[in-house]
């Protein structure tokens, strides 16, 4: 699914009215981030026994399905690269439910309790059976030397992201994930109401389009970075990420166990670095 289509999809409309300190008020249309559930299935098993199995319902913006259910199962610890889902996967368009086919020899290993991850807007852990849990495991390290960056393409990024967020833009109700290459390259960008899913549809892209996960560069939040954000991001092996908001105490302690450069409250003439300041010139 392009960009276009995507924004299309997350985007609702709704009659309100506007009050005004004068005393004024007026009536109009207004747009809004849409906000429904979709339900993530695999099928696994030998070829002549496959199996159908319910892992999550996540609330998110409509759209991109197929790399978020993806990129969940990646940053879920059920699959961990490209050859462990099947090379032909089919997006479920318009519809509240996305299945992924696992590849046949891969065996799969399920969360404990055979629970059922609940996601919403504002948690990307909900439902996890208990804390070692959501932990999970790191396939991809940081991936060779560490990278260096110059702080000129942060504080140029700043302002050119904000036009790379059209659904933002449209109703003020989503976040942004983007992926840049070290030369500030746009690889991939994802916008959903639930920041870790745009997060999700990211490395879901990322996935679907190598053998493995291997994301040189850096990842760029529109807001805040939480633990689940740099939880995942250590999973993919990303080491410096970029937040607008603030981070939270247990995200700086995931960055500096995981060799994350992770920085805050970046705007346009100031960022903070939190761990691992050696990547930034």
């Amino acid at each position: 699914m392009d960009k276009k289509q995507s924004t299309i999809l997350s985007v609702g409309s709704v009659n309100i009215s506007r009050f005004f300190i004068n005393g004024s008020q007026e009536t109009l249309v207004d747009s809004v981030a849409v906000e429904s559930p979709v339900e993530i299935y695999v099928k696994y098993g030998p070829v002549d026994d496959r199996k159908i199995k319910k892992i999550a319902i996540i609330m998110r913006s409509p759209g991109d399905d197929l790399a978020l259910a993806v990129g969940f199962l990646f940053t879920a610890g059920i699959i961990h690269r490209r050859d462990d889902i099947l090379p032909s996967q089919k997006t479920t368009y318009f519809q509240k439910i996305q299945l992924v086919e696992l590849a046949y020899h891969f065996k799969p290993i399920f969360p404990k309790e055979d629970r059922i991850f609940i996601v919403n807007a504002a948690c990307g852990v909900c439902g996890a059976p208990n804390a070692e849990d959501l932990q999970g495991n790191i396939p991809y390290p940081s991936w060779g030397k560490p990278k260096i960056i110059k702080r000129e393409i942060i504080f140029l990024l700043v302002s050119e992201t904000k036009a790379l967020q059209p659904l933002f833009n449209k109703t003020g109700g989503s976040h942004a994930v983007c992926w840049f290459n070290n030369a500030g390259e746009l690889m991939q960008v994802a916008e959903d109401i639930g920041r870790h899913n745009a997060l999700d549809k990211v490395l879901g892209h990322a996935l679907l389009q190598d053998d493995n996960i291997r994301m040189d560069g850096f990842l760029f939040f529109s807001g805040r970075a939480g633990f689940e954000m740099l939880q995942k991001s250590a999973r993919a092996g990303i080491n410096l990420v970029v937040a607008i908001g603030a981070p939270s105490s247990l995200a700086i302690e995931v960055a500096e166990e995981n060799d994350i450069t992770l920085l805050g409250f970046t705007n346009h003439r100031s960022f903070n670095v939190y761990t691992h300041v050696h990547r930034i010139q």
